[in-house]
């Protein structure tokens, strides 16, 4: 709307003279621009990029109502009354940094009043108007700096347009912008700044005074708040700008708006406003409407359930710490059997006893397999009957005194090694693998160095061990692998109790590989917090470790407890995801003496 401060036609000459039709000057008259990441909101940068790989594709539909108003003798004529347009907008994050975006706008209709009367041509109906290209650059993250959201970034206007349908200004046109954004809860806030730089227009119109109706470079602000978190989304945006000219005037633009997340690839959205001033291009209302398709699914807030949660995705319990997966009335975030149905006396675990032996399965080491709680619902297994326990049989399938490791005294396999000397009394072997062509205690034919249960047959592909358990070590030639994560209160040196079992494991494994001379209990933290700190506690709990491993059976000689503190990350701590896999604890194996677990880490 071009109001008080547009142009007068006609004030200097006589109202009698008669004009030729002349075109107004061509210029963008378009004032919406759009987030083509729509991370946020979808009209204000919000700081926030998309993360390395995704990519959107948006395409909206939009009416903007009398965007350009012209003022005649005091009257007021529609140049453009009513104006149709279609966006196609995508974006692509290269890095977690760097954000790729384009825009084409096209005028697909477009009227107004007969100004001929009046000397002016109509412009035209449709065209194409200025296609935008952009980057935006990641400086800050919430997630990671715990402030804000900052990215700096900028836009450029190719003049390809439609000049007669003001789809175009004569030259570039940039947009250089400033970013920033952050969470306080489900609630989001966003502030853009930026300053177009244009070709100037020093007149609408042929027949203006040169200074009130001229378009010049303008600083343009955008804020918004939005709800996060949720498939239904709300925002509310306000755009305005301030133009550089003399004597122009300022505009503003009130949005507030709608979205709806129908799949996690489809997301639909509507916005509706108003507009305040008489800028050219600011309309008396405005609507638009459409879709975005790719990676539409808003990112998961600190504390926030994933908004997949309500999609109806088979999801971890992790991602939906809100849910009750088996409907026990324990939330997944403090049950610790969310799958199966229990009591919150128990956090959600049901009190089962698979083998009967009177010991809980979520305390039975062996719930299969009835036991005594000594051995934490073990059984005594001495398959050859000789009173020497398998785990310290060297012949578990043949008698023999203890004093000979459970072996009758003989050369059963003919290699030449006795078999108080021979660790593989039935298979011949020589003397420097000390008659073992390969250990395998249990003869299940895997080797001991690998065989987590190595006293008991198992198969290959479950790492040695009975088909029906779930070993939680894997024995490699440097250390012991944990399939979980040894766990401890939050900053302090008390295990928690579902770290038990796993730790039980390891025990075992230690019980039954005499082989694996020391091994170096090495505990990790991230790098938050001050460092001398960090080494502390982390020594604290390898210290628990070892004690508890002690309690276990483990002979404290095969033990060296050693705090890393945040020295040795194995990822990144710049991500949360990095941090929680730097807190660890890790089982290296020494077999030679100059491996000295002080020694950098190779």
């Amino acid at each position: 709307m071009l109001g008080p401060v547009a142009l007068a036609l006609f004030l200097l000459l006589p109202g009698m003279v008669t004009f030729a039709q002349t075109p107004l000057p061509g210029f963008e008259l378009e004032r919406l621009e759009l987030n083509p990441g729509t991370e946020g909101s979808l009209v204000v940068g919000t700081g926030e990029l998309l993360t390395a790989g995704q990519f959107r594709i948006s395409a909206i539909a939009h009416y903007s109502h009398r965007p350009l108003m012209l003022l005649v003798d005091n009257v007021t004529y529609e140049v453009v009354g009513g104006r149709t347009t279609t966006h196609v907008a995508a974006a692509y994050a290269l890095t977690n940094w760097l954000e790729l975006g384009v825009q084409l706008p096209l005028v697909a209709a477009q009227w107004g009043q007969d100004l001929s009367s009046e000397g002016l041509l109509r412009p035209a109906s449709f065209g194409i108007s200025t296609p935008l290209a952009g980057v935006r650059l990641g400086l800050l993250t919430q997630e990671s700096q715990g402030l804000l959201d900052l990215a700096v970034g900028g836009d450029v206007g190719f003049p390809v347009g439609n000049p007669e349908g003001f789809g175009r200004d004569a030259g570039l046109r940039y947009l250089p912008r400033v970013m920033v954004g952050r969470r306080f809860g489900f609630i989001r806030a966003a502030l853009d700044v930026g300053v177009l730089l244009r070709p100037r227009v020093a007149g609408i119109s042929p027949l203006g005074t040169g200074g009130a109706d001229q378009l010049d470079n303008e600083v343009r602000i955008g804020a918004a708040v939005m709800t996060t978190g949720r498939r239904l989304r709300w925002e509310f945006n306000a755009r305005g700008s301030l133009s550089l000219a003399r004597n122009q005037p300022a505009a503003a633009e009130l949005l507030p708006g709608v979205r709806y997340l129908v799949n996690p690839s489809l997301e639909v959205f509507a916005l509706a406003g108003v507009g305040l001033g008489t800028a050219p291009g600011t309309p008396l209302f405005r609507f638009l409407a459409g879709g975005s398709f790719g990676d539409v699914t808003p990112r998961r807030g600190p504390g926030e359930s994933s908004v997949r949660c309500d999609l109806g995705l088979a999801l971890s319990p992790e991602e939906c710490p809100d849910g009750d997966f088996d409907g026990d009335g324990v939330r997944n975030l403090e049950d610790k059997c969310p799958t199966i149905p229990g009591d919150s006396a128990r956090a959600g675990c049901s009190r089962t006893d698979t083998d009967k032996d009177g010991i809980e399965d979520t305390l039975d080491a062996c719930p299969t397999e009835p036991g005594d709680a000594a051995r934490q619902g073990c059984p005594v297994s001495d398959q050859d009957k000789d009173g020497v326990e398998d785990s310290l049989d060297s012949c578990p399938a043949e008698a023999g005194p203890a004093d000979n490791r459970g072996c009758p005294v003989k050369d059963k396999d003919k290699d030449g090694i006795e078999n108080d000397q021979d660790e593989c009394p039935d298979e011949p072997g020589p003397l420097e693998r000390r008659g073992c062509p390969e250990e395998d205690s249990d003869k299940d034919g895997v080797p001991n160095r690998i065989d987590t249960c190595a006293n008991e047959r198992g198969v290959a592909t479950n790492m040695g061990c009975p088909e029906h358990e779930e070993p939680l070590v894997e024995i490699t030639h440097k250390e012991l692998k944990l399939s979980g994560k040894v766990v401890f209160e939050a900053s302090r040196a008390r295990l928690q109790s579902r770290s038990f079992v796993l730790l039980d494991w390891v025990a075992k494994v230690m019980r039954e590989h005499p082989e694996i001379p020391v091994v170096v209990v090495g505990a990790h933290t991230d790098d938050r917090g001050l460092s001398e700190e960090n080494r502390r506690l982390s020594q604290q709990r390898a210290e628990e470790v070892r004690r508890y491993l002690i309690g276990k059976g483990v002979a404290a000689e095969r033990l060296v407890p050693k705090g890393y503190g945040q020295d040795r990350p194995e990822y990144s701590n710049a991500t949360s995801f990095g941090r929680e896999n730097n807190r660890r604890v890790d089982f290296k194996i020494i077999r030679n003496s100059d491996e000295n677990p002080e020694s950098p880490q190779r």
